[in-house]
């Protein structure tokens, strides 16, 4: 099952040149958890009229010390205020490795810039990353119906990938870029709308027999959803706030018929 992992910064030490970041993790999550990606989010205040030089360093596991280990770094030219998205899946994945699973990010500014950074923790500007995770040892769940394949026309579960740039809303929807909604489709022939675990519920699979044995009682069965889980979503609000809310029933796991 895969899920999303959000992590806000916090403020380390700062130089006239420099600002360090700290991306915490769950310790808990760090042996079960499998990182598919990772981005950093970053926005800058409004430096001078004139574009600035940053360099944005990853480091791990600890910036300060002798062996302190730059895991990458990536130079950027800022020309006026707004976010920047930065890969930095590698880096955390590597970090899920270790006990205290801690991303230091080190952002090397102008002196006469001042704090790239918003001055209010607060703030809905302040970085953050978004990682999508996957458990390692998934729980087993029992699963009604089955997946489309091949050219069976019985009903199942049809996998289907939105990609919210083909919608256009990619303009405030920050995370993910799209998503496995999934669909139902298919036949629900009476035989098959009696058996318990293909049928939606034990009360359609009882019905489903009646129907059977009784012509009188005949009604078309459909297929439809009989599990469903929330959508973790990331955005831009109205007023350009960074927004986090899970959205009910917005994926099909399994479908049958009813």
């Amino acid at each position: 099952q895969e899920y999303e992992i959000l992590s806000f910064a916090e403020s380390g030490s700062s130089t006239s040149h420099s600002v360090h970041l700290h991306f915490r993790f769950s310790q808990e999550l760090a042996g079960n958890t499998e990182i598919l990606q990772a981005t950093l989010y970053l926005f800058w205040a409004a430096p001078s009229p004139r574009a600035q030089p940053v360099t944005v360093r990853l480091l791990w596991p600890d910036p300060v010390g002798p062996n302190r280990t730059v895991a990458s770094e990536t130079r950027l030219v800022v020309q006026r205020s707004g976010w920047t998205t930065l890969d930095v899946g590698p880096a955390v994945r590597s970090l899920f490795g270790q006990e205290t699973p801690r991303l230091t990010v080190e952002l090397e500014v102008p002196e006469d810039w001042g704090s790239p950074l918003p001055s209010n923790h607060s703030d809905s500007h302040w970085p953050f990353v978004v990682a999508q995770a996957r458990a390692k040892t998934p729980h087993r769940v029992r699963r009604r119906g089955v997946d489309c394949g091949g050219d069976s026309r019985m009903c199942c579960r049809q996998e289907f990938f939105v990609d919210f740039k083909e919608i256009g809303w990619e303009d405030w929807i920050i995370q993910p870029e799209g998503y496995h909604m999934n669909f139902c489709a298919g036949l629900c022939p009476l035989h098959m709308a009696g058996i318990p675990g293909l049928a939606a519920s034990f009360h359609t699979a009882v019905l489903s027999r009646i129907k059977a044995a009784s012509a009188a009682a005949a009604v078309d069965s459909c297929c439809v959803p009989t599990q469903r889980r929330p959508l973790s979503l990331l955005y831009y609000d109205r007023d350009s706030n960074i927004v986090k809310t899970d959205i009910p029933n917005m994926i099909v796991d399994s479908c049958g018929c009813t």
